[in-house]
Formats: C-alpha cells, sequence, structure tokens
C-alpha cells in the first residue's frame, strides 16, 4: 500500500499521497491498491494474477476512514485491472479526503500498455489517460478548465501501482531479494523508479503470507502479506498507523451502502451522482422524469403508485416519479384491512423499535389523542425532523436517538417508522438518491407511510410528501435490504429529462 495514493487496489495511490503532503505519514493506499503478489512455502512462480474482484477496508490509528475496491479481468493483449477507492483522513492538525478510479490494461508479463484515472482530492478534480508507447508514455491531463497533453520518456518497461506487490511473483521471488521497477505514479503524473525487497514468508491470520516492502515514501515502511495465490491479506504503513485489511465481499458492500446513505465524508465526493443540469427549486417539483446511466443490470427496479421505473438498453433506466395525485393512483394499492400483508410493516424488528415502552410512550405524548392516519404521519414527521438534529453520526437505535437527540438520515427514519408502527399506521423504511442543491443526488434514506395508499415522507427534512426529487430504489433498513445499492454507488450519472412544477 502506498501513501494515499489511490492506484493501486483503488486508486487510492494517488489519493493518499497528496492527502498527506507533508507527513510522508499519509502514505496510505498506493500500497493498498496493490493486492497483486503472492506466496507459498516455496515461494512460488507466479504466470498469471489472480482474477475476480477483491474488497478491502482502509483504517487510520485502527478507525476506518475509507474502501478500495479492485477487479482483476483477462483480456486479448493481458489484463485489465480496475479499481475505485474513497478515504478521508483527519490527525496532526489536518484533513484529507480523496476518491478515485482507475482503470490499467497491461500486457501478460504486467507491463503497462494505457490507463484512464480519475480523481478528486480535496474537492479538485482530476483526469488522466494515456498510452505507452516505445520510448515515451503519452498522457493527456483534464482539470476543471484545463486540458494538457505531454509525454514521459521511458528507457524499459514501465508498470502502474496496482501490480507493484505481483511483480516479485513473477520474478521468482526468493527471501532477501531486492526489485527495482519503474512505475507511472498518477498523483505526480511521472514515472519514478520503487524499490521492492522480499521479506519472507510468515504467518497472517493463520495462513501463510509473502511479506514484501517497498520504498514508495522515504522514511515510512510500506509493508504488504499477499498468500499463495496472489491476494493481498493485508497492507500496513509505520506499523499498522494505516491499514488496508482484505475484507469479505458482503461485509464490504454492507459498508459502501450504509456509510453512502449515512453521507459519510469519507465517500461523499464518491457517491455523489452528478446530473446534467441543476434542478431549480426542487420543492416545488409536482413531477419528475429522470435517466440512471451506469444503472446495475442485476438491481431490481421498484414501481408503485408515486414512481415508474423503466429499464432501458445500454445500462439506463428511466425513473418518472408524480406526487400530484397519489390518493388517484390508490386504486391499484390493496386497502389496508384486505391486504394483510400490510402487517409486515406494524411490526417490531431488531432496528424497528415499535413494541417498545419508551417508543409506544413517546407517540402517545406527541399525538395526544390525534388518530386519523394523515395527521398522525404529519405531527410525527415534523416531530422526529425538530427533535432530531441532522448530523453524520453512524446509524443507531432509535432509543439511542431519542436519547442522544441526533442522527443520521437513517436514524430519522428508523426512529419515525418505529413511533408511525407503534400509532397503528403501517409505515416502511425506504432508501434511495435525493437532490441536494448545489450538489446533485446524494444517497438517502426516508419512510413511507400507508393511509390508504403509500405515502413517501422524510422525517429528516420535515416533508410530508417528500418532494419529488426522492428516488426510491430499496426498502427495508437491513445490511441485505441495502448492501445491492453497492453496485452503482460511484457509477451511475443522472440526466433530467422533464421537470413539472406546482402551478
Amino acid at each position: 500500500m502506498s501513501c494515499f495514493t489511490f492506484t493501486s487496489r483503488s486508486g487510492f495511490a494517488a489519493v493518499l499521497a497528496y492527502l498527506c503532503p507533508v507527513l510522508l505519514a499519509v502514505l496510505l493506499l498506493l500500497s493498498l491498491l496493490a493486492p497483486l503478489a503472492a506466496s507459498a512455502r516455496n515461494l512460488p512462480f507466479l504466470t498469471s494474477p489472480p482474477l475476480g474482484e477483491s474488497w478491502f477496508g482502509i483504517y487510520f490509528n485502527d478507525e476506518r476512514t475509507g474502501f478500495a475496491h479492485l477487479v482483476i479481468s483477462e483480456v486479448p493483449t493481458g489484463y485489465l485491472i480496475e479499481s475505485d477507492s474513497s478515504v478521508k483522513m483527519s490527525g496532526f492538525g489536518f484533513s484529507r479526503e480523496a476518491s478515485a478510479r482507475e482503470s490499467y490494461q497491461v500486457n501478460r508479463d504486467l507491463s503497462l500498455q494505457s490507463f484512464e484515472v480519475s480523481q478528486t482530492i480535496d474537492g479538485s478534480f482530476m483526469k488522466l489517460n494515456g498510452q505507452v508507447g516505445e520510448k515515451a508514455i503519452s498522457v493527456t491531463t483534464e482539470t476543471k478548465g484545463n486540458r494538457s497533453e505531454k509525454k514521459l520518456p521511458i528507457k524499459k518497461k514501465v508498470f502502474p501501482p496496482a501490480v507493484l506487490n505481483l511483480y516479485p511473483l513473477f520474478q521468482k521471488a526468493v527471501a532477501g531479494k531486492k526489485f527495482r521497477v519503474s512505475m507511472f505514479d498518477p498523483e505526480s503524473v511521472a514515472v519514478k523508479d520503487v524499490s521492492i525487497t522480499v521479506v519472507g514468508l510468515e504467518t497472517v491470520d493463520g495462513r501463510d503470507a509473502l511479506h514484501l516492502r517497498n520504498n514508495l515514501y522515504p522514511f515510512v515502511d510500506n509493508d504488504i502479506w499477499v498468500d499463495s495465490a496472489g491476494d493481498t491479506l493485508r497492507e500496513s504503513v509505520r506499523d499498522g498507523w494505516i491499514e488496508t485489511r482484505a475484507e469479505n465481499e458482503s461485509v464490504a458492500r454492507a459498508f459502501l451502502s450504509e456509510a453512502a446513505i449515512a453521507k459519510k465524508d469519507m465517500i461523499l465526493d464518491f457517491s455523489l451522482v452528478p446530473v446534467d443540469k441543476p434542478i431549480e427549486h426542487p420543492a416545488s417539483l409536482r413531477a419528475m422524469t429522470l435517466e440512471l446511466s451506469g444503472f446495475a443490470e442485476n438491481l431490481p427496479l421498484i414501481s408503485d403508485s408515486v414512481q415508474k421505473a423503466e429499464r432501458l438498453e445500454g445500462g439506463k433506466v428511466l425513473f418518472s416519479i408524480d406526487i400530484s395525485n397519489p390518493r388517484a393512483a390508490a386504486a391499484c394499492t390493496v386497502p389496508a384491512e384486505e391486504a394483510p400483508d400490510l402487517k409486515a410493516y406494524l411490526e417490531a424488528t431488531d432496528r424497528i423499535l415499535a413494541d417498545n415502552p419508551e417508543i409506544v410512550r413517546q407517540k402517545t405524548e406527541i399525538l395526544a389523542g390525534t388518530k386519523d392516519p394523515l395527521p398522525v404521519v404529519a405531527k410525527l414527521v415534523l416531530w422526529v425532523a425538530d427533535y432530531v438534529k441532522d448530523t453524520i453520526t453512524d446509524s443507531q437505535t432509535p432509543l439511542e436517538t431519542l436519547e442522544t437527540r441526533s442522527g443520521n438520515c437513517q436514524s430519522h427514519a428508523r426512529l419515525y417508522v418505529s413511533l408511525a408502527r407503534a400509532a397503528g399506521v403501517p409505515t416502511r423504511f425506504v432508501s434511495g438518491l435525493v437532490y441536494v442543491e448545489g450538489k446533485g443526488f446524494l444517497y438517502h434514506s426516508w419512510a413511507e407511510s400507508y393511509v390508504g395508499y403509500w405515502l413517501p415522507v422524510d422525517p429528516t427534512f420535515n416533508e410530508v410528501p417528500a418532494n419529488v426529487t426522492h428516488l426510491k430504489l430499496a426498502e427495508g433498513d437491513s445490511p441485505d435490504d441495502l448492501a445491492p445499492l453497492a453496485g452503482i454507488i460511484g457509477v451511475v450519472k443522472a440526466r433530467v429529462v422533464d421537470l413539472e412544477y406546482e402551478k
């Protein structure tokens, strides 16, 4: 792993290096994204990198500060190495955040053919693409309002950061042996020499692992452990000050979804869904038609009385949302008394505490005898929005939210759903995207209450109904319910097709 460099595993390289400019310390990710190396009892010789996808958590002083995702696939001329990553690190008086998406086409020997890298560091965007020639690398750089081209002279084969840890295993690694590699550094847009030392075989989490060390960042040790298949198990900067740890896919996807919905700083830039043009006065919208591109083919589409979703060609989905007259659409919705399945939306769960005595007591106090569904919903939404301060606090139980009076959008929604169910109003927890003026679409959680039809409400922003820019992508609040969102976070873009305002 290398210092804040979002490049290897997940573009982490460039980011990390920059993240900690003066503190060579913050050398976080480069090495992180370099999850390609292997080991075995006799230091095996590898002829191909480990194919497939890998997930990693990034930790600073043992606190999770980001993630990295790597995919390696075989192509006719060699291999394609793609990575996504995002991180925010704070300490010693500095705060840096960065996200990156990197794609490297390499030959069979892992030497670089071409690349595309986009990265956002402290809000500043840069995009690179380039081609390796016989004597130089042609690089095009794009930043806000500027585009430039240059050639980087080379005298030998050049490798991307993502393969640094794998390179020794392609050369018959032997304990104590040192390799010198010419590496393209996307953060500095330069070619630099990197020294890699094979420390030897060790045991990590009960598995044989090859211990490597490189000098990507002077004065700070950058250690990597990889298993016999070439998969990185762990990377460490300065004795664990910054670590990258391999993770189970389901755990990693659940974290990514939760972090995006909670709008955590570490992935806020990464998860933002850009839109082709700003939406003015979203609170005054009656209807909206939006096209999302890069939408995962296997992610289920949700259509109901308010939202219609239609899959188009090329990974695009057309969403039409209309809140002008939900009662008219209610004709196709089964009334509560005839729909036993609505009982599930009145039940208590591990995180929806509808039968908890304190929740019941609070509900009774708020409503003060109000019984009709619409006034009940309006009172509860207003109370939660006023009572709970909006923060990026990790998702918590409704009782903790009551106690602290603070929480993220999930905390608001979970408390509201608990109170509404306690009041006898079938209510469900939903998540998706909402438009934020001046930014774009962000991941968000809100709720829907059944009042003869499903009424979307937002207890974070005190909206009854929730404004039209609420685009529903998931129902339910469990990690399994939210994990599918990870397939589109950092990938989708939005195009406004049509807007209709209240007259």
